[in-house]
């Protein structure tokens, strides 16, 4: 009866833990890199149209305060700094960025690390559906930075130019040849 109960124990154990690791964006395993914290942004607001995304997982990628800022297009000045949390973006695309089928890829990264502090040019392509229906692709750059608490990255902003598709991304944030997608500078 006792071996029965230790055994018990260790196959609920075992389920548990098999269970944990298996990916989801609470597991700080998938956030203890740069890697991971990077691909699984990208893969929670991404998706075909029709799917929900996980903002559950989206909102465990951030620190707490954690802001977003856009530059936005502004017939005045130029452009004009808008500043959300993560949960007003949530909010925001609850709905729209399944609508479109919005998916976001990473074509090349520039890292720079200091301490607990990470500053990231993540170069994206977007791929969506305009008002349109037609399929729209742009280019641009995502400027993240992250905060490492011994075990795993947490985003503490990230700041892009919602007039990605006028701006050409310049070469030096770009791909040098198919093998190329990250560039460390520690």
């Amino acid at each position: 009866m006792k071996y029965r109960f230790v055994f018990l124990c260790a196959i609920l154990l075992f389920t548990g833990k098999t269970f944990s690791q298996s990916w989801n964006a609470d597991s700080t395993e998938d956030l203890s890199t740069v890697n991971g914290i990077i691909h699984t942004l990208y893969d929670v607001i991404s998706g075909p149209a029709g799917q929900d995304r996980d903002w559950n997982a989206f909102r465990n990628l951030f620190a707490e305060d954690a802001r977003m800022y856009i530059a936005v297009p502004d017939k005045d000045s130029g452009s004009i700094l808008k500043s959300i949390t993560p949960e007003e973006y949530a909010e925001r695309n609850k709905t729209r960025l399944s609508d479109i089928g919005f998916n976001e890829d990473e074509l090349y990264r520039i890292i720079n690390s200091y301490g607990a502090g990470t500053q990231i040019f993540s170069t994206y392509e977007s791929h969506f559906t305009n008002k349109n229906g037609e399929e729209e692709i742009t280019k641009g750059i995502n400027n993240i930075q992250l905060y490492f608490d011994g075990e795993r990255f947490f985003i503490v902003s990230i700041f892009w130019d919602a007039n990605a598709k006028n701006i050409e991304v310049p070469d030096r944030y770009l791909p040098k040849n198919k093998n190329t997608e990250y560039q460390i500078n520690l």
